[in-house]
């Protein structure tokens, strides 16, 4: 299989928006379907596919993504491992210190949904980093 290669550099970094979750929810839907039909005897001999190390939560953005425009940082964006940007329902979020932090793009306590003020508001305090 090969991997799914995305964008580097500030153009590779798009916000995470109403649009791109329902994007991800087809990615889900039609790899969930494939899976149905596949043959389970094929994916017996592959290896699962594994996070990238380098862009684990809590690591720095590598230097192949350059600077970072300062309207994307604190922000929710696209994840960009390609493991969890494939079929995981999460976003990412970089801090000053281009930090990486990963949430979950499904709705927190069934009741705020990953655009609600308030866990808008949480992630923004989360990943702020002091001083200013």
């Amino acid at each position: 299989m090969a991997a799914l290669l995305l964008p580097t550099g500030p153009d590779g970094l798009r916000r995470f928006t109403r649009e791109s979750l329902a994007a991800l929810e087809q990615r889900i839907a039609e790899e969930q379907s494939k899976n149905v039909k596949a043959c389970p005897e094929s994916h017996r001999n592959a290896e699962p596919p594994k996070p990238r190390a380098d862009l684990e939560a809590g690591k720095q953005l590598p230097r192949i993504f350059g600077e970072i425009p300062t309207e994307l940082i604190g922000v929710p964006l696209e994840d960009i491992d390609p493991f969890y940007y494939k079929n995981k329902r999460t976003f990412i979020v970089l801090n000053k210190g281009k930090a990486i932090f990963r949430f979950s793009a499904t709705s927190a306590v069934y009741i705020f949904s990953p655009f609600h003020f308030i866990r808008t508001l949480a992630i923004k305090v989360l990943v702020h980093s002091y001083p200013f």
